[in-house]
């Protein structure tokens, strides 16, 4: 009986949450955004209205922290772009070839394709954790 009692009582508490710092490194303009797009699960990956999104604005070349609070412990796969141009979205040529520079949580293994969401997804661990990233452009 008290077994079943505290099995529905962990049940019933709210996910473990925590803060996510972000390094962003390779920023090459002082303008802009940097826009990120948090995914939980491979159905969501890379679908706007299923992701976490969050803006800021770029105010200095270099490195920027950047910090996501609350976020629920677990599997996330992170996109990260340089909106340069402050349209509110990642910009590409006539073959669909990012023009800004973008990065993911995990390094993918090619870039001939859009990295797949195990490829680029990492464990989220509350309280604390620190992710670095660095931005780039696409080029042969």
């Amino acid at each position: 009986m008290h077994l079943l009692l505290c099995t529905l009582l962990l049940a019933a508490l709210p996910p473990e949450t925590g803060t996510l710092i972000i390094e962003v490194q390779g920023i090459e303009e002082a303008r802009g955004f940097i826009w990120i797009g948090l995914y939980d699960s491979e159905a969501h990956y890379m679908v706007k209205e299923k992701a976490i999104v969050k803006g800021y604005d770029v105010t200095h070349t270099g490195t920027m922290r950047l910090e996501v609070d609350d976020l629920p412990a677990g599997r996330w796969a992170i996109a990260i772009f340089h909106d340069i141009n402050g349209n509110g979205e990642l910009d590409t040529n006539y073959l669909g070839i990012p023009n800004e520079p973008y990065a993911f949580s995990r390094k993918p293994p090619s870039r001939w394709r859009m990295p797949r969401y195990d490829e680029v997804a990492i464990l989220f661990r509350p309280p604390l954790q620190r992710l670095t990233v660095t931005l780039e452009r696409w080029s042969l």
